[in-house]
């Protein structure tokens, strides 16, 4: 049997692209490797490799003699909306060739997300809840124990982007996703360790203070990162600010005098962003008083014993709202807006409403999440398992699709 071609683009930060490349080629398929920085020339392995330098607009038309020429059956990105991998979208679609992408986990800790064509709202299973009707609830749970990744993470970041720097006359046309340079991130990342250990000592007393007074009536805002492209790409949105800046205006007019916000402000943005001058003065300008409290260094799973409802853009945390049964508002799209387990109203209606969440559909959901597009594992530890569940699945649809 003539053997599939893998074709891999960008991976996460580190070396997993470099582990799932060689455990596919392991099980006699050919890989191959595109690179468009320093960085994912370091991590990069492959049996072939190839370096694109060209400009982007190039990308196209070289991508779609690239797949002919080496007769790709298969192309796998992380990331389906970076600029480079929406074109990839495109071109498998054009050539008739799978499309896989990989993201964090949707269920976070201990999976990660692999989907056919896209992923959150470029997901085949976006706003299907026929899908999911007959489905009977089960257990699902990742077969790791992933603990604490963020030193890993940095570390490999930290060397990604020193790769990028050092060879970016190189790739001197390259187009990143993220638009700092790589001294600019090391400023922001130093800065959220200061602003890390800063909130350790403050938001906890605050927070406690805060639970006391509206136990039970306080509604959770997580942010999300501003180049996220959850909000740039799935949601009208065009900055963190003015997501908070409608919410706590309908809060404003529609809230009851008892209730309250807390804002938490999203970790990985932590250092790049401060939104606390914001946040105070739009809180003083609609005489909320201490209604509002914004921080860092909140505790989410305590937050859900105590919160009323979620009030979110599309983060993930309103996966994890939905599990503890919380009533949330998603205003972009998400892959779990969901008549019956968000709130299908508008949000000036939110706050005041009886809405309870649909437990039962939300464990149909959550059991087909788990067994569409959810697979055990962590790209950043103990990853040779990951990228074995990786392959089986994506073999398995393709014995399928014969």
């Amino acid at each position: 049997m003539k053997m599939k071609n893998i074709l891999f683009l960008q991976g996460p930060l580190g070396p997993f692209f470099k582990k799932f490349a060689h455990y596919v080629s392991a099980q006699g398929h050919q890989t191959y490797k595109i690179n468009f920085n320093g960085g994912d020339r370091h991590y990069s392995g492959a049996d072939h490799v190839f370096e694109y330098v060209d400009e982007s607009e190039k990308w196209h038309a070289y991508l779609s003699d690239f797949i002919k020429e080496h007769s790709i059956a298969t192309v796998i990105v992380y990331g389906d909306c970076r600029f480079y991998h929406k074109i990839a979208k495109q071109v498998a679609t054009e050539c008739g060739i799978d499309f896989w992408a990989l993201e964090e986990g949707y269920l976070r800790m201990g999976f990660v997300t692999l989907e056919k064509d896209g992923c959150n709202a470029n997901s085949s299973l976006f706003n299907h809840p026929e899908k999911f009707q007959a489905i009977q609830p089960q257990a699902i749970k990742s077969s790791l124990m992933v603990g604490p990744t963020f030193a890993q993470r940095a570390w490999f970041a930290t060397i990604y982007y020193l790769y990028i720097h050092f060879t970016k006359k190189v790739y001197r046309h390259y187009s990143h996703h993220r638009p700092w340079t790589m001294p600019q991130e090391t400023i922001f990342w130093l800065k959220s360790f200061k602003q890390k250990w800063f909130s350790k000592l403050g938001d906890s007393k605050r927070y406690k203070r805060f639970i006391k007074q509206y136990d039970k009536q306080f509604f959770l805002l997580p942010l999300q990162v501003e180049v996220d492209f959850q909000l740039r790409e799935h949601s009208r949105f065009e900055f963190v600010t003015e997501a908070i800046s409608e919410i706590m205006h309908s809060f404003a007019v529609n809230a009851g005098p008892e209730q309250a916000l807390l804002i938490k402000h999203h970790p990985q943005n932590r250092g790049f962003a401060h939104y606390g001058e914001f946040i105070k003065q739009l809180t003083n300008e609609l005489d909320l008083g201490d209604r509002v409290l914004y921080g860092h260094d909140f505790n989410l799973p305590d937050i859900y014993k105590h919160a009323k409802g979620v009030v979110t853009v599309n983060s993930t945390v309103g996966l994890s709202a939905l599990i503890h049964s919380l009533p949330t508002i998603a205003l972009g799209k998400a892959i779990y807006n969901i008549e019956g387990l968000t709130y299908g109203k508008n949000l000036d209606e939110f706050w005041q409403d009886s809405f309870k969440v649909d437990s039962l559909l939300f464990a149909k959901f959550r059991t087909y999440l788990c067994q569409q597009s959810q697979i055990s594992g962590d790209f950043y530890k103990r990853s040779e398992k990951l990228a074995e569940n990786l392959y089986l699945k994506i073999n398995s649809a393709c014995r399928s699709k014969k």
